[in-house]
């Protein structure tokens, strides 16, 4: 069979007959692993997955089903995007966390799988010491970006009443979007400076948050994909890494109750410091919270 095939950037479509997942996913996968990509099969996989808006085990069951040239056409644009180095996440429009889907945004950090290993010590841990005291917990998530932690919470615990903050209203947008794709009708939305737009007549019983805390000189050596597509205001912690913990800590204690408690996510050997911080401003029975590969994600203090 005489195949007449086009080029656009590396990426052979056939033109007169329709391509097959296999094909699509192989020549996805070799174009983005050219490109610098860590997971290009992955990423090839999740990318048609979305264009076809199905699980990506179909793929498996079923690898010589035809894909339209126009299903095709879009995939191959996705995959463009992708060889940019621009994040899947972006080009989907949504990250899984939690078992949850989250629309995400260029306005917002995209939610990474270490931050779960927080919210789960926190629906373990904290909140039923929390519920001994009250049994509708106040949270408070600052600089909550898309929502992930808040309404996750929110959602394995009905009982919370959540209110989320963050600095950009563009981020407020998309959280509020994430809250009504969860069937919440409920979660209090405040553009705000950390606290500065909150009020301490009703202190919190937990505050949480995962800030921006990588130091401004590490940022130009991160990965392409984060440093060229993600919010440089979701990413700088200033010099140190710490001025928003530095903040944080040293506001907190009007906007929470004694006896509740606060929770941050850290980067990289930044616990001990933040600790500190904390232990400053009189919270105590600090503990780590370690992720999946053993490294400490989160502290957990309590204001005694």
């Amino acid at each position: 069979m005489n195949e007449s095939r086009f080029l656009v950037t590396g990426f052979f479509i056939v033109k007169n007959r329709m391509n097959t997942i296999k094909e699509l996913i192989e020549v996805g996968s070799t174009r983005l692993a050219q490109c610098g990509s860590v997971s290009p099969r992955l990423d090839a996989e999740v990318l048609l997955a979305s264009v076809l808006n199905c699980a990506r085990i179909t793929f498996y069951s079923d690898p010589q089903k035809a894909v339209s040239f126009e299903d095709a056409e879009e995939y191959r644009s996705r995959i463009d995007r992708r060889a940019l180095l621009e994040p899947v996440a972006y080009i989907t429009g949504e990250k899984e966390f939690m078992g949850l889907v989250f629309h995400v945004s260029p306005d917002v950090l995209i939610p990474r799988p270490d931050t779960e290993s927080l919210v789960e010590a926190i629906l373990e841990r904290v909140i039923p010491q929390i519920k001994q005291d009250t049994g509708k917990p106040r949270v408070l998530d600052l600089c909550t970006g898309s929502g992930a932690i808040g309404l996750s919470l929110k959602f394995f615990d009905p009982s919370a009443v959540v209110t989320l903050t963050d600095i950009s209203g563009r981020a407020l947008k998309v959280a509020a979007e994430n809250a009504r794709n969860l069937g919440f009708s409920n979660i209090t939305m405040v553009e705000s400076d950390l606290f500065k737009g909150l009020s301490k007549t009703e202190p919190f019983d937990l505050i949480v948050s995962n800030p921006p805390y990588i130091p401004d000189g590490i940022i130009p050596t991160l990965q392409r994909d984060i440093v060229d597509y993600e919010p440089m205001l979701a990413l700088s912690g200033g010099v140190t890494g710490y001025d928003l913990y530095e903040r944080i800590a040293g506001e907190t204690g009007p906007y929470l109750r004694k006896g509740g408690a606060i929770v941050l996510e850290v980067g990289n050997a930044q616990e001990v410091r933040v600790a500190e911080l904390l232990e400053a401003q009189g919270f105590g029975a600090i503990t780590m919270v370690p992720d999946l590969t053993g490294a400490v994600r989160g502290v957990v203090a309590w204001k005694e």
